[in-house]
């Protein structure tokens, strides 16, 4: 099967149905651009409200222009626990599960170099900075007990107007394996016409398991200045690398006994890898000596990636063949893709308050518009693909997000306390079908910190819903998805 023919699957399918989403879509799209600082255990603490702050390794992530407040040469490592909840909602029926990971979240070396007494430029920071900024980690699965519908439907609607003969050259990872274990059959004589061995409407047990693993993450070489103490500037080149290694079991039961076909199941695995980079820049202004000011710019990341995926399906009849078989397996190709996607570009824009030595308030505001994203052909490959359809799905589905995080700390001897709240609405439109409730961040720190020695602990609890279609809409209800996300981040840091 040509990737061409690959990417022509309806429109429909392409938009919706992630298990059938073997060409590359708005939602892989999506995934790749869905990015939030990582940071340390001080702004983790903080809910990385910290663009206006400076002096920690978040900021690579926010403004490169914060390593400016630094005043001398730090070393820290922040490794990172945590325990991601999905619970779905499936025809009334819910199914939760949990996983846990424990990861490196933040890696920083910042070197600072004071300039020569009596100049104006005080002082150069430069460094590199490794931050992990999305986790794909998680174990979903969903059940429905008496569904009133089947993907054979989607097989068939894919498959009609084909020869059978020619099913599975032209789709071997959907309706091709349909046909060869018998989950679909013929209308009528002409072979072109298709209906599926458990008709539409007859009641099934379904249960669809996701379990997905990788992360997004992103390694920093920055440079900033200081200019007479009161404005900073800088800027950054980040090389980001996105890991995302999904598998995909569907399964359906006929609760129909007169039915022949007893179960289906339908796998997908895929793997996405992918690598590209971006640019930074932000200035930082110290208004007055309580009241300090910044601005930032993300460039788009400009990401080459490659899809490897492999389907299969299998079968099970309550009465043998004439061989004696009642089940049966087919195994699509490997198939592969290269493409690129450009993720939207960003503006920051802090503010913070400084109670002297006694404590903070911050306030960060980013805007990111979803519908800038871009898919391309990839440079690695020879293809004509325009990604036509799919940039136009992503102006059609996405929106521009208005992203605000707060957070404070306050100060009693080396003892720090912290705590801080964020929102960042649902990308897709409001009309949408995916559309779902925001991202909701609530933080919780502490930190110890000497001259020399710094330990932060931050505590971090994220809140979203989703919808998505197992396959084809218009065929099959939306699964509602909650998610909830705890992390606990502990930052070491040094000073000679």
């Amino acid at each position: 099967m040509t990737t061409l023919r690959l990417l022509s699957f309806s429109t429909l399918i392409i938009l919706f149905c992630p298990l059938l989403m073997h060409a590359q879509s708005e939602q892989d799209a999506y995934r790749i651009s869905d990015l939030y600082p990582g940071g340390t255990g001080r702004s983790t603490g903080l809910a990385n409200a910290f663009g206006a702050l400076g002096a920690d390794p978040a900021v690579v992530s926010i403004n490169p222009a914060g390593f400016g407040l630094y005043r001398t040469t730090e070393v820290s490592l922040t490794p990172s626990f945590e325990v991601n909840d999905a619970r779905s909602t499936y025809y009334g029926t819910s199914a939760s599960n949990t996983m846990t990971r424990l990861f490196f979240n933040n890696l920083a070396l910042i070197i600072n170099s004071p300039s020569e007494k009596g100049g104006n430029w005080r002082s150069s920071t430069y460094g590199i900075v490794y931050d992990r900024q999305q986790s794909h980690h998680w174990q979903r699965t969903a059940i429905g007990e008496n569904v009133p519908s089947t993907i054979l439907q989607s097989f068939v609607n894919e498959a009609n107007g084909t020869q059978d003969s020619d099913l599975f050259e032209f789709f071997p990872f959907t309706s091709g394996l349909a046909w060869d274990t018998y989950a679909i059959d013929p209308m009528d004589s002409t072979g072109t016409s298709y209906l599926p061995a458990i008709p539409f409407g007859s009641p099934t047990r379904q249960e669809q398991t996701i379990e997905s693993r990788g992360a997004s993450n992103n390694t920093v070489f920055f440079y900033s200045a200081n200019y007479m103490d009161r404005l900073y500037i800088g800027a950054s080149l980040g090389i980001a690398g996105h890991r995302f290694k999904r598998s995909t079991v569907h399964t359906e039961t006929s609760l129909d006994e007169n039915l022949d076909l007893s179960t289906v199941r339908f796998s997908e695995d895929l793997n996405t890898t992918g690598n590209g980079f971006d640019l930074k820049l932000g200035v930082l202004g110290r208004i007055t000596d309580r009241l300090r000011m910044g601005i930032a710019y993300h460039s788009p990341q400009w990401m080459q990636m490659r899809d490897d995926y492999v389907t299969s399906m299998g079968t099970g009849f309550r009465t043998p063949d004439a061989n004696g078989l009642s089940s049966y397996e087919a195994f699509s190709p490997d198939g592969s893709f290269s493409y690129q996607v450009n993720t939207p570009w960003r503006g920051v824009i802090s503010a913070a308050y400084i109670a002297g030595v006694h404590g903070l308030v911050s306030l960060d505001y980013e805007y990111t518009d979803f519908r800038t994203m871009r898919m391309r052909s990839s440079d690695l490959v020879v293809s004509d693909y325009d990604f036509s359809t799919e940039n136009e799905a992503i102006r059609a589905a996405f929106r521009a997000v208005h992203t605000v995080r707060v957070g404070t700390e306050w100060r009693s001897g080396n003892w720090y306390y912290r705590g801080g709240w964020g929102f960042s609405p649902n990308a897709y439109k409001e009309q949408d079908s995916r559309h779902g409730q925001a991202v909701r961040t609530y933080a919780f720190g502490i930190g110890y910190r000497t001259d020399h020695v710094g330990v932060d602990l931050g505590l971090n609890h994220t809140a979203r819903t989703l919808n998505y279609f197992q396959y084809d809409p218009s065929t099959v209800e939306a699964t509602l998805e909650e998610r909830r996300s705890y992390r606990a981040v502990i930052t070491l840091s040094y000073r000679p």
